[in-house]
């Protein structure tokens, strides 16, 4: 959702130009291959359950400081720490995923996974949709995604590796 929305947000509240979207978007893609490259090799040292706690701890970084920054110089850095968590977040859970799951049941407790994750491709941008609607602010809609991450922290903080 974050990633979804960061275009509309940086054109419509930072004032984004189209060359400046493709340069924020490229940027975040190649920290997206970078973040998962390095917090792969992280993730064989320290274990995949830290690695997504850092990832998720730097998404909650990049909501706030998508809400708190106000200009084009510094959303280019929220897009380099969303890349890199990005990155992370989905090469980790994998390998977490794929790590906790009975052998004999791959296909049953992926296909939960990948149910899950099509269904907050329809809730995160339903919640950002609804509080930049309400609101009229995309700010705080930003900042309400948040809620997810720290949703996030809390049920993988019961997650025995």
């Amino acid at each position: 959702t974050v990633i979804f929305f960061s275009g509309n947000y940086a054109s419509t509240t930072l004032g984004f130009s189209n060359s400046e979207l493709l340069i924020f978007f490229l940027t975040v893609q190649t920290t997206a291959i970078v973040g998962s490259v390095i917090f792969g090799i992280l993730a064989d040292s320290i274990g995949q359950k830290k690695v997504i706690v850092i990832s998720l701890l730097m998404w909650l970084a990049t909501v706030l400081l998508a809400f708190i920054i106000e200009d084009k110089g510094g959303f280019y850095i929220v897009g380099l720490i969303a890349g890199s968590a990005m990155g992370s977040s989905q090469s980790a859970s994998r390998s977490l995923m794929s790590k906790l799951t009975p052998p004999d049941r791959k296909t049953e407790f992926f296909g939960f996974y990948s149910f899950f994750g099509k269904s907050s491709a329809v809730i995160g941008p339903l919640v950002f949709g609804l509080v930049s609607f309400l609101s009229g602010n995309q700010r705080l809609a930003i900042i309400s995604i948040g809620v997810f991450f720290l949703l996030g922290l809390l049920i993988l903080s019961k997650v025995k590796e």
